[in-house]
C-alpha cells in the first residue's frame, strides 16, 4: 500500500508541475519545482524509507516524460521551448535533490 501512496503521490506532483509550469512562466516553474521537491521529502519523511522516494521521483518522470511525447492527437503538454525544457532539467535536478535530502 505504501508502494501505491508514494506512486500516486509522485503522479500527482508530476502532473501538477505538468500543468504549472506555463502559468506566469518563471512562478507557476517555481512552484512546480518547489512542490516537487517539498512533497518527493514528504514522502521519505513519512515512510522513513528512501525507496519511497525512489517510487515516487519514478513516477514523476513516467508523468512528465508522457506529458512531453507527442499523444495521438498530436498534443504536446510540455513543448520544447525555454519553460519545458527548464521544467525537464531543473525538475530532474529537483528529483536527485529531493531523494538525497535526509530522512
Amino acid at each position: 500500500m505504501k508502494f501505491f501512496y508514494a506512486a500516486l503521490t509522485g503522479a500527482l506532483l508530476g502532473a501538477s508541475a505538468t500543468l504549472l509550469h506555463l502559468l506566469i512562466f518563471p512562478l507557476g516553474l517555481l512552484l512546480g519545482l518547489v512542490a516537487t521537491i517539498v512533497g518527493i521529502w514528504a514522502v521519505g519523511r513519512t515512510w522513513r524509507l528512501r525507496k519511497f522516494k525512489v517510487i515516487a521521483a519514478g513516477a514523476w518522470l513516467v508523468v512528465v516524460v508522457q506529458g512531453a511525447t507527442l499523444g495521438v492527437g498530436g498534443e504536446l503538454l510540455i513543448q520544447g521551448d525555454l519553460a519545458g525544457s527548464l521544467l525537464i532539467l531543473l525538475g530532474t535536478f529537483a528529483l536527485v535533490l529531493a531523494i538525497l535530502l535526509p530522512i
